[in-house]
């Protein structure tokens, strides 16, 4: 890449007026400034921060509840025409036996947190990952702008070759007038690269979720120069992708549920203690207290139960269906992406060849053209493919830098370096 001063002088000044300032930036921060300020990610904490109160929650039925009351009446009574009383009281209730019920109430809430947190995981992965997107295109942005001021120079000096040759009489007025349009040609490609930048710099500010006016500098760090990844275990793979782990830890959420509403058909058994004073002043002296155990067992509720447990059994068939639909579909995804990268990265390759080739092949023709050893056509054509083939190189390059980031997103990759995950 060229450095900022260069890119800076080519860019039109008006482009650069318009925008309150211009500002540096590089992968790290543009994770950083994601987890900081995206508005998905920041839902997306919030709901799994609900389904951790809610899973602490959960734990109240372990504990006594106690309710302390106070009362003041007054009214008539065949003992008492009228008369006032006085009453404060605590009474206490602890359960011993609830049918499991309390036990995978509370296991269910786990493991919708473990969902919650997968869901988490997937929101900050894809916005990291749209954050990243829009960086390779930014850099592309100006690895384009770089190469255009090199095809420019390149057609330019075509022209004059042409036109020297033209002067002496070795080449007619339509080679020269097409060499004059190619210029005129790469002077647009290059404008428009230059445009481009500002579109590139505003959506990588709106996927970093910030909506101040700023244009977005080159950086020298490479982001085209991936290694090729190793053929992965697909079967291990994705277990770790947040899809999976919902499917997964959402069939949990059913087998606790389930278990949960089979409690129901089991006696639920609870201790309890009351006590207080009651009197028709102010301050009760009359004492009064009780205490004991309790069992209760439910013996026709209209058929309730028997829907409930139906109802239950089904979510848990569905969770456990969907569970393996997830894994065949993530299966078939990944050799898919995985594919698509490989077959890039030896895009690269290939295409790095052949414009070696083609260099090679166009500094040959341009000195026989330059000595009369090669014809006008021949030489324009060598001259073309070779401007073409580095065009195609530079945007392999940008297709792999892209299909890599859809892997990592695809992987659910992005989150680790949030230090807050899973606090």
């Amino acid at each position: 890449m060229k450095k900022i001063v260069t890119i800076l002088f080519l860019l039109p000044i008006m482009f650069l007026g318009s925008y309150g300032y211009a500002e540096k930036i590089n992968k790290a921060l543009v994770d950083e400034q994601t987890l900081k300020n995206n508005p998905s990610i920041a839902v997306a904490k919030l709901e799994l921060d609900n389904a951790k109160q809610a899973y602490y929650g959960s734990f109240d039925s372990f504990f006594p509840e106690a309710t302390f009351s106070v009362a003041s009446s007054q009214g008539i009574s065949k003992e008492q025409p009228y008369g006032k009383k006085y009453s404060y009281g605590l009474k206490t209730s602890l359960s011993l036996f609830s049918g499991f019920q309390t036990y995978n109430g509370v296991k269910e809430q786990a493991a919708k947190v473990k969902v919650a947190q997968a869901r988490y995981d997937r929101a900050v992965s894809d916005a990291m990952c749209t954050a990243r997107l829009g960086y390779v295109d930014l850099m592309w942005a100006y690895e384009t702008v770089g190469l255009s001021v090199q095809i420019r120079e390149r057609r330019i000096k075509n022209k004059d070759l042409i036109k020297l040759k033209y002067n002496s009489g070795k080449a007619d007025i339509g080679s020269l007038r097409i060499g004059e349009a190619d210029v005129a040609m790469a002077d647009y490609s290059l404008r428009k690269a230059q445009r481009h930048i500002e579109t590139a710099s505003a959506s990588l500010l709106k996927a970093i979720g910030r909506n101040d006016d700023a244009v977005i500098l080159e950086t020298d760090e490479k982001i085209f120069l991936e290694q090729a990844l190793p053929k992965p275990d697909y079967n291990s793979l994705i277990t770790t992708i947040p899809e999976f782990l919902v499917a997964k830890y959402g069939q949990d959420v059913h087998k606790a549920h389930n278990a949960m509403i089979k409690g129901q058909w089991l006696p639920s058994i609870s201790i309890f203690g009351n006590m207080g004073r009651i009197s028709d002043k102010w301050s009760p002296d009359s004492e009064d207290w009780n205490a004991g155990i309790k069992a209760s067992y439910p013996i026709f509720s209209g058929g309730r139960r028997y829907s409930d447990v139906k109802i239950a059994s089904n979510g848990l068939k569905i969770a456990s269906e969907k569970l393996k639909d997830e894994i065949s579909g993530l299966k078939a995804k990944a050799a898919q992406h995985y594919n698509e990268l490989i077959d890039a990265q030896e895009a690269i390759e290939t295409k790095t060849y052949c414009l070696g080739a083609l260099k090679l092949q166009a500094e040959i023709s341009s000195k026989k053209y330059v000595n009369g050893l090669s014809t006008y056509s021949d030489w324009y054509a060598i001259e073309g493919n070779y401007i073409s083939s580095q065009n195609e190189l530079l945007d392999v390059k940008k297709d792999a830098a892209r299909l890599r980031v859809k892997w990592d997103k695809f992987l659910g990759k992005g989150f680790a370096n949030d230090k807050d995950r899973g606090k």
